[in-house]
């Protein structure tokens, strides 16, 4: 009997050779293996003031943290949605006295608490302002409280992940849902069942979106009455439609989007809310590779807000602003000593206040955009206007001569055919201007009907916010798969 067979003898000098090489490597690189002594606490000092430059970078003209916000008085569980509603009241959902940790599902995903009762507290908290207790409700309905939103006509809408259920409730019935999507307490992936969805997103004619949030991945459209449009959506791949946790919802109406905060892939997904295609989507390095939330607002173009999670990378856990024409981070916000938690991220229309909750500790944080605030105090509040005007002429801001200014000064005292009169010098005027090289101003009309006496009074005109360029918009997002795909 041959212990050592002729054709193993290759084998064993191979391992011989490698195990040489790998001994010279050892005795190259150092003990800590291929890498030298330090190199991993190198790595981690580059990454860090890499960070906290984009950081500083950012912080410029951030959103402000409101501190001792809200009033004291105000109890939480663990916050796990926020909303506003119409009157920009702050709606805060939180668990009370339950809490979600590994015992609280089974393996198959069923709540193991069914026979307990459900949380007691109310679970909806309505802040004004200034952080005071205005309203509350919610108790006695629910056992696992997730996402909640409120459409155009103060309906509210929330996800009950342990309950696997989407309710609305009607402003005039907060203790019966006027429409429940999903079988309580039954987890599943068909038409008529969720499994712990997370979100809800409600358009202005009614349709709605669920983000079957942690079992199914999947994004669902609804009819106002329950009826289900479409849905796209799986977990297996790494593909545009492959979700890992889809597990926020907003709208961009104004783009024609709905967008989702997908969770495990640390990107935001924007894809055509009436047919589910995909556009486009956001990730980031300073982000990381994990994104909770997400909130829309339509200021300068359209802005994302966004707030990130834990990660085993030492990336800061913030909320940060994306510019959504270009894609790019514009800037960055925390309380002072930073969030540890964040789970949901609401923005007021006008962009000046953003709120956070916290699943631990149990907060709500406010911030303020103090810029956008000023902007919105100098604009003049107005209807829809039905007029606008494109006038070209020099800098509006010389009284030497410009044509804005010539046109506005005549026109007091004219009338009748005098006001013919200066109307065609003014448009001679206009066309000198033309031809001496001018740059491009829009004013629009905000007060009605279209008329030449108001036109002639130039106290009544807003001027539009304009980047003075006549160029396509840059894409919405890059067009490039997430960093972590």
């Amino acid at each position: 009997m041959k212990l050592c067979p002729y054709n193993i003898v290759p084998v064993y000098l191979l391992f011989l050779i490698l195990c040489v090489i790998n001994s010279i490597c050892g005795r190259m690189y150092g003990e800590e293996g291929y890498y030298p002594p330090g190199y991993y606490e190198s790595q981690q000092a580059q990454l860090e003031k890499k960070v906290k430059a984009a950081i500083e970078n950012l912080e410029n003209d951030a959103p402000e943290w409101v501190s001792n916000w809200p009033d004291r008085t105000v109890t939480l569980g663990q916050v796990s949605g926020l909303a506003l509603d119409n009157a920009g009241r702050l709606l805060v959902f939180h668990r009370g006295s339950h809490k979600w940790d590994a015992d609280t599902f089974n393996e198959r995903d069923v709540y193991n608490f069914i026979a307990t009762p459900a949380i007691r507290e109310p679970t909806i908290l309505v802040l004004n302002d200034t952080g005071e207790l205005v309203d509350q409700w919610g108790q006695d309905l629910f056992y696992m409280p997730h996402g909640i939103t409120v459409d155009k006509d103060d309906n509210v809408w929330v996800t009950d992940v342990a309950m696997h259920q989407v309710l609305k409730f009607t402003p005039d019935n907060r203790q019966k849902p006027a429409l429940t999507l999903g079988q309580k307490f039954i987890p599943g992936n068909d038409n008529s069942h969720f499994c712990k969805p997370s979100a809800v997103a409600v358009l202005a004619n009614g349709d709605f979106f669920v983000a079957d949030g942690y079992c199914n991945h999947r994004i669902l459209k609804f009819s106002p009455n329950g009826s289900i449009i479409l849905q796209w959506g799986t977990s297996h791949g790494t593909g545009n439609f492959v979700f890992d946790v889809p597990h926020a919802l907003t709208l961009a109406e104004d783009r024609g989007l709905v967008c989702v905060a997908d969770r495990e892939r640390g990107r935001v997904a924007c894809f055509r809310h009436d047919n589910g295609s995909y556009v486009s989507s956001f990730s980031s390095w300073l982000i990381g590779g994990r994104l909770f939330s997400v909130a829309y607002a339509p200021v300068h173009g359209g802005r994302l807000y966004v707030v990130n999670g834990p990660s085993r990378v030492s990336i800061p856990v913030r909320g940060y602003v994306i510019d959504f024409s270009s894609g790019r981070l514009i800037q960055t916000f925390a309380p002072y000593d930073g969030l540890q938690n964040p789970h949901d991220v609401v923005v007021s229309p006008d962009g000046v206040k953003i709120y956070v909750a916290e699943l631990s500790p149990f907060k709500v944080h406010k911030f303020v955009d103090e810029t956008l605030r000023n902007e919105s105090l100098r604009e003049k509040v107005h209807v829809k206007p039905t007029a606008t005007v494109e006038v070209v002429g020099t800098a509006s801001n010389s009284s030497s001569g410009g044509a804005w200014e010539w046109w506005s000064g005549a026109a007091g005292g004219a009338g009748g055919a005098a006001a013919a009169a200066l109307l065609a010098l003014a448009a001679l005027a206009l066309l000198r201007a033309r031809n001496t090289g001018v740059t491009r101003r829009r004013w629009e009309y905000g007060h009605g009907e279209f008329k030449l006496r108001r036109l002639l009074e130039r106290r009544r005109f807003t001027r539009v916010h304009s980047d003075d360029s006549d160029e396509e918009p840059a894409p919405m997002l890059p067009h490039t798969p997430p960093a972590n795909a």
